[in-house]
């Protein structure tokens, strides 16, 4: 038997060793993309509800006046 023969002998434990070899390099690199986003994703949350909280009040301030100047 040659190299190439033996190199082509696969079997059921081996492909699930490397599959779930693959598979785990893939969770450990997106898991580390997504937890690398979680800092920007909280300053643009933050952004949010301070602009969230000086429009709101200001909005139904504006509309108060609105229907009090119509009636």
């Amino acid at each position: 038997m040659s190299f190439t023969d033996t190199n082509q002998l696969v079997t059921r434990d081996d492909y699930a060793a490397t599959f779930g070899r693959h598979a785990r390099t893939i969770v450990i690199h997106h898991g580390e993309k997504i937890l690398a986003e979680i800092p920007s994703t909280l300053r643009r949350l933050r952004t949010m509800m301070l602009v969230a909280t000086i429009s709101i009040p200001v909005f139904l301030v504006a509309l108060l006046a609105l229907v009090w100047r119509l009636t």
